[in-house]
């Protein structure tokens, strides 16, 4: 029996239940030795996220039985099942069969197994009938469907960015991306970074971003003595991009009104040269925790956590620089993160503009004469992007002169491809930048 696949029907099962991907598949990963087992697994459950709407379209073309009315054991089998067959080389089609349903075994009794081998050969002998819907009579129904996407988030992107642009973003956003890793300038140079992961033979590339690499042996660098002292953090080079985008001096005061769990807060302490004062706040105990473990272990010790709700906080000295990185839908994290599809709603979406702009509010009110407030997002909506920043800015009786951010990112030397908005803000485009999404 395949230890991978049933694992992988394990966390899938999990996920679906609500369990945050990355915690459980860690979790059921460190019980598995064999590292190519532990790379089939990732595969198998991130493809199955990624594909899952693309895969249930065609499995319902096959099954009499709604996928509604099916256990998800079954489901999550057969999703796996037609993963492999659809997406993988190295796996020739009837073991993919055989192998998952003997792992489905594990999880239910004989007629769920007799159902979901015949669905899955019916599959095989009928594939090339599968018909998707039509680009040009239905282009919502095909990108979600061909491109394994709702449909609210389809119809949001084409109304911003039009059929072309989006059938882009969701290839782009479909790919497994790559880990990227900034190193820490309080405890090591470019040079010496180098030349660790030459050592072990780990290959870097350079990013857009200074500071920010491309890592192409991930599964080894938390293991290097350097990430145990302190010599560097997983960071995405946009989340990386947001620290230089404030650029705070030594001796700033500043504030993080989201901060958790401290990669950008830590990177402002790293370009203050450790000197001043940083106020991160969050919500959440355990994001709290994690800013403090981060700092720890980065030589930080200028960050002060407090766990409250940005909106809510007060204070009667006013801070240089104000970190306002929302809480949002985060669709620009789609390919490192592809439950967010699944787990967003549109409703989500005007939740949290309440939330952003209330958040950006008070930072407004936070910030010293002449200071800078930074608003920022991972994601890729109008309403959470210029709608806050534009309605805050009409609602407000503080004169804000926006930045320059085509100067700015010439200073910072980012050398990718980005958009200024016709309100003067910076946008990424994940295809053309090569990066998550961002808007700030």
């Amino acid at each position: 029996m395949s230890i991978s696949r049933k694992v992988a029907i394990k966390v899938l099962i999990e996920i679906d239940k609500g369990a945050y991907s990355n915690l459980v598949l860690n979790k059921e990963l460190n019980k598995v030795s064999d590292k190519r087992d532990r790379a089939f697994i990732t595969e198998l459950v991130y493809g199955v996220l990624r594909q899952k709407k693309r895969l249930d379209y065609m499995l319902s073309c096959f099954s009499k039985r709604p996928l509604r009315k099916m256990d998800n054991e079954v489901l999550s089998a057969l999703r796996v099942a037609l993963y492999q067959i659809e997406y993988t080389d190295s796996v020739p089609a009837r073991a993919a069969v055989y192998e998952t349903v003997e792992a489905l075994k594990s999880f239910t009794g004989h007629g769920a197994v007799k159902f979901t081998n015949g669905v899955l050969r019916s599959y095989l002998r009928n594939k090339d009938k599968i018909i998707f819907p039509d680009r040009n009579q239905n282009p919502v129904n095909f990108l979600a469907n061909y491109y394994s996407y709702p449909e609210w988030i389809i119809k949001e992107w084409i109304n911003k960015y039009g059929f072309k642009d989006t059938e882009r973003l969701c290839q782009y956003l479909n790919d497994s991306p790559p880990v990227t890793v900034r190193y820490n300038r309080l405890q090591v140079d470019q040079k010496r970074f180098l030349e660790v992961f030459k050592k072990y033979n780990i290959e870097v590339e350079s990013t857009t971003v200074p500071d920010c690499y491309v890592v192409n042996n991930f599964n080894t660098i938390k293991d290097l003595p350097l990430f145990k002292d302190g010599g560097f953090i997983v960071q995405g080079p946009a989340a990386t991009l947001a620290g230089f985008v404030l650029g705070p001096d030594p001796g700033n005061r500043v504030l993080d009104m989201s901060a958790g769990p401290g990669g950008k807060t830590t990177h402002l302490a790293e370009l203050m040269n450790n000197r001043g004062e940083i106020i991160a706040l969050d919500i959440y105990e355990h994001k709290l925790k994690l800013i403090e473990e981060n700092c720890n272990r980065l030589g930080v010790n200028i960050v002060k956590t407090i766990k409250v709700d940005g909106r809510d906080y007060t204070s009667q000295e006013k801070f240089d620089m104000v970190l306002v990185d929302a809480p949002c839908t985060g669709l620009g994290l789609v390919a490192h993160k592809p439950e967010i599809k699944w787990n967003r709603t549109e409703n989500d979406v005007k939740k949290l503009q309440e939330i952003q702009k209330s958040l950006l509010h008070n930072a407004l009110s936070l910030v010293r004469d002449g200071g800078f407030v930074l608003y920022s997002t991972c994601t890729l909506t109008r309403a959470e992007n210029e709608e806050v920043v534009n309605q805050v800015l009409q609602q407000t009786d503080f004169v804000v002169s926006p930045v320059n951010m085509e100067k700015r990112l010439s200073e910072i030397g980012f050398s990718g491809k980005f958009k200024i908005t016709p309100e003067g803000y910076l946008e990424f485009f994940p295809p053309e930048s090569k990066t998550e999404g961002f808007y700030g």
